[in-house]
């Protein structure tokens, strides 16, 4: 099944809608990657990138998504969810998403690893 979803193209620097099959497989084609992450963008969108975009050499360019608090290395892909979690089409359309991408291109930025103690945590 064909969905429609937003892709966020880092090598052209566009956003753009697309119309892909509703399985992994499309998305890693897409965005260009073997594992997926989800970011979750408002309570009916996520935008999916690759999990392992900062590990690559070179790393691919980068995009920052307005509200988030570190740039996404690597394409994004918009899809909708429902209820039961499943992808669906976005409900978003680029004139929306355009304003909020900001392209940084070849930017290097060191992959970071770091723990909070668990006394530390806000309860």
């Amino acid at each position: 099944m064909l969905i429609s979803a937003i892709k966020i193209d880092v090598v052209k620097q566009e956003v753009y809608q697309i119309q892909i099959e509703n399985d992994l497989d499309a998305m890693y084609e897409v965005i260009d990657c073997q594992i997926v992450e989800r970011v979750v963008i408002d309570h009916k969108n996520d935008l999916w990138l690759d999990e392992e975009g900062l590990l690559h050499h070179p790393q691919p360019p980068k995009f920052m998504f307005k509200g988030a608090n570190a740039p996404f290395s690597g394409n994004g892909l918009i899809c909708g969810y429902n209820g039961e979690g499943q992808t669906i089409s976005t409900t978003l359309t680029t004139e929306e998403i355009e304003p909020r991408i900001l392209f940084l291109g070849d930017a290097h930025i060191e992959p970071q690893c770091g723990f909070i103690p668990w006394d530390e945590l806000p309860k």
